[in-house]
């Protein structure tokens, strides 16, 4: 009766015994009272937000018939924002009745919340030279409810800028739309890198060994995303699309930072190449489904977040992928008032098309406290053996190494006797293909405190081993030296690594105003981990070797099986929050 304006409906049941049965007829008599329509609604305590940010949100309207339903739905899309402290349903409103002309009056009472933040810092070394960083954002710029971000650092080694903007109503319509635009560039000199790490100046002693001697580059990059989005009639689910294009491109600035660079791509795994440029322009078209009844300190409410990223193809650039993604997120009340439990599951793939691969900084790392929490932070990839080559130094049949007489400037030397042998060389590649379960229990202590005791799992998996691919010159050159080792372009996965990862442990939240998240410290303990004995392939016979002692080192040297376990326990401290 509520959802058709008669908010002061009351149904009374009148009881009467039948004698000699165990029944009773029962009556209920209504009283529906009077059909009630809004006449007025204003607002108390938004000192900033302008009336038509609230307004927008609400369902019912100014003439409309009062519905109880559309007003709670109302509070809820207002909560939603994270413009204001939590709203409750029976505290945030006032509602006045006139029973002559059957009209309410409506005042809805918020409290605003810290919508700024501001970060500055700046320092000048001797050694890493001069910076200066800035950072603001609010999410509700001038009160309009305007998402507005601008986070820059100017300095000899980096130059960072970064410029957001989000509209929630676009040409006055509920039609969301945004923009962000980046740049980077990142001066790397491998003498001022090293003093960094060491605490001293030891420029001067790499400047020493010649400037082309050194691994000095200049990373540049820069890009784009431009998105809008728009709601579905009466419901929390919005459709959307995003345009992105990203440039990063690597610069030498030394011969030996050019070798070393030609070296990694002809090495490495089949992808595009940083020191020819690497361009992704994609699309994301995604739906959006969210109840969730407050973005920072949810207690109810679900979401499911459906988005398919294409690069390439028609749409240029020297990337072609295809990501899928599926986010899901629920809250419900606890076992007692105030506690909220919560689950989150996150499934994602990343595949190559059209002949090519995905680019091994598009394939999944997991790991820390954004997924699985007790591991190490992009510990959780499955393992893998490449073609490689090895040097080896040649032994006596006593294991003494084996030397021989070589002429250095003018005079003669004893230098050991070394041999080139094919070898598989382990790397962490990354998965195609993510799983990653979580659950919460929340319990609130006092203020923004918060105790959580927590469970993680997460799977990371390669699941199409065709597009873990080495370069096919570096296979050619390979095979070219080692006939008889046979190398294929395919990478040997470690069996072993790719199980299902648990964690569950007790999580300390401690709400941050001006960051608008937690400050967490959380102890984990890790039921399941990944415990093998890793065993390279062995590609070198007997054959390849002089004689047998040196055989065996070889095999200690890169054959040699060890174990591989992950940690049980982890202790750590962050700030967000994994879902």
């Amino acid at each position: 009766y509520g959802e058709f304006g008669y908010i002061d409906f009351v149904a009374e049941p009148n009881f009467e015994p039948l004698p000699g049965t165990d029944k009773i007829d029962l009556t209920l008599n209504f009283d529906e009272g009077k059909q009630f329509f809004v006449r007025r609604i204003d607002f108390t305590g938004n000192s900033t937000t302008r009336d038509k940010v609230i307004r927008r949100e609400l369902l019912i309207d100014e003439g409309d018939m009062f519905n109880t339903r559309l007003w709670e739905l109302s509070i809820l899309r207002l909560n939603q924002l994270g413009y204001f402290e939590v709203l409750k349903e029976e505290e945030a409103a006032k509602i006045e009745r006139d029973t002559k002309s059957s009209t309410v009056d409506i005042t809805l009472q918020v409290k605003e919340r810290g919508k700024n933040s501001v970060q500055l810092s700046g320092g000048v070394s001797g050694i890493a030279g001069s910076f200066v960083s800035f950072g603001y954002s609010t999410n509700n710029f001038l009160g309009l409810g305007e998402t507005l971000s601008v986070s820059s650092q100017l300095g000899d080694r980096i130059r960072d800028l970064t410029f957001g903007f989000t509209e929630p109503y676009f040409l006055d319509r509920p039609i969301q739309a945004g923009f962000t635009v980046y740049t980077q560039r990142f001066n790397f000199d491998q003498g001022r890198e090293v003093s960094l790490l060491s605490g001293r100046d030891l420029s001067p002693l790499f400047n020493e060994l010649g400037v082309d001697n050194l691994l000095n580059y200049v990373s540049n990059g820069m890009g784009f995303t431009v998105f809008a989005s728009y709601p579905l009639k009466r419901s929390f689910a919005r459709v959307g699309i995003t345009y992105g294009f990203d440039s990063s491109k690597y610069t030498t600035l030394t011969t030996a930072a050019n070798s070393y660079f030609q070296y990694i791509n002809f090495q490495g795994l089949e992808g595009a190449n940083s020191l020819s440029g690497i361009k992704t322009s994609s699309i994301i078209p995604s739906y959006n489904y969210n109840s969730v009844n407050h973005p920072i300190t949810p207690t109810g409410g679900k979401s499911l977040f459906i988005s398919t990223r294409i690069a390439g193809s028609v749409l240029g650039g020297n990337v072609n992928l295809f990501e899928p993604t599926i986010d899901a997120k629920y809250f419900r009340g606890g076992f007692k008032k105030g506690h909220v439990i919560g689950f989150h599951f996150l499934g994602r793939a990343v595949m190559g098309y059209g002949g090519k691969v995905a680019p091994p900084f598009n394939r999944v790392f997991m790991g820390g406290e954004q997924d699985v929490r007790g591991f190490e932070i992009w510990g959780i990839s499955p393992l893998a053996y490449v073609p490689s080559a090895a040097q080896i130094t040649v032994l006596n049949n006593d294991g003494s190494a084996r030397q021989q007489k070589v002429v250095v400037d003018g005079a003669e030397r004893l230098v050991d006797v070394t041999q080139t042998i094919p070898i598989y060389q382990m790397i962490m590649p990354g998965g195609d293909t993510q799983l990653v379960g979580n659950a919460e229990y929340r319990i609130p202590i006092v203020g923004p405190v918060t105790l959580a005791f927590f469970f993680d799992a997460g799977m990371n998996k390669i699941i199409r081993p065709n597009q873990l691919r080495m370069n096919p010159s570096r296979i050619a050159e390979l095979n070219g030296l080692f006939p008889q080792a046979a190398f294929n372009e395919r990478a040997v996965i470690a069996p072993g690594t790719q199980k299902l990862r648990t964690s569950t442990g007790i999580e300390l939240q401690i709400m941050m105003p001006v960051v608008n998240a937690p400050f967490r410290l959380y102890w984990a303990y890790n039921p399941t981990i990944a415990q093998t004995i890793l065993q390279p392939p062995i590609v070198a016979d007997r054959s390849y070797f002089p004689n047998q002692t040196t055989f065996l080192n070889s095999i200690a040297q890169f054959g040699r099986p060890y174990p591989f376990i992950e940690k049980r326990k982890t202790f750590r401290f962050t700030i967000s929050r994994t879902f």
